[in-house]
């Protein structure tokens, strides 16, 4: 960035920083206990870590790229959220999980484009506070392994990485199911939702 790209609070901010260096050289030379070698050996020092510290602030953006990058070939599970898109890599098996919390309690989901809605587990609704008896299993899914049973419910949140979903219709499944599932009802909140190789980006109007 050039000189005469500076705003009026970036000239503010390298006024202060040149005036604190300016008193801070005063001090270091004024201090006969000190010689000079050592003084530039100090003053080299903390030059190299503001060099640094600029080159981190410069690349701040990049950094959180490769961080959410590393994290996704570690934890599949774990999305990564840049502006209005949540990414997600494919496990080993292919599926794709994503972790979300639903009163403050963190489900693992899988996303599933066969699913009507959100369909949680009788093990995670209880883990997220939701009150089995109070519900009335009449809904009668399909299932891969026959027809099963299920309740309405309603969440008022579920959040993923930060980004917060309200009023989400759900069900929870009567049978033993493995995962609780994200269906297509989550999927439709989305402006878009795509697979690519390994993975799959979900792109919301916004948040």
């Amino acid at each position: 960035m050039s000189f005469h790209n500076l705003s009026d609070n970036d000239w503010q901010s390298f006024i202060y920083a040149a005036l604190l260096l300016i008193i801070l050289l005063t001090s270091l030379f004024s201090r006969k206990e000190i010689s000079l070698s050592k003084t530039l050996k100090y003053l080299s020092l903390w030059l190299f870590v503001a060099l640094l510290l600029i080159i981190a602030y410069s690349y701040r953006f990049e950094f959180e790229d490769l961080t959410n990058r590393i994290n996704g070939e570690i934890n599949p599970s774990k999305a990564q959220i840049k502006d209005n898109q949540i990414t997600i890599k494919a496990a080993q098996d292919g599926h794709f999980y994503i972790n979300a919390k639903i009163n403050n309690s963190e489900i693992r989901f899988m996303i599933d484009t066969g699913a009507t809605n959100v369909s949680l587990s009788l093990k995670d609704a209880k883990k997220a506070g939701i009150n089995i008896d109070q519900l009335v299993f009449n809904q009668i899914y399909q299932t891969a392994n026959g027809k099963a049973l299920a309740a309405a419910t309603n969440l008022k949140e579920l959040e993923i990485e930060g980004l917060v979903f309200r009023d989400v219709k759900a069900s929870v499944n009567q049978s033993d199911i493995d995962i609780s599932l994200l269906g297509m009802n989550f999927l439709k909140q989305m402006k878009k939702y795509e697979f690519s190789n390994d993975q799959l980006t979900l792109t919301a109007e916004g948040f």
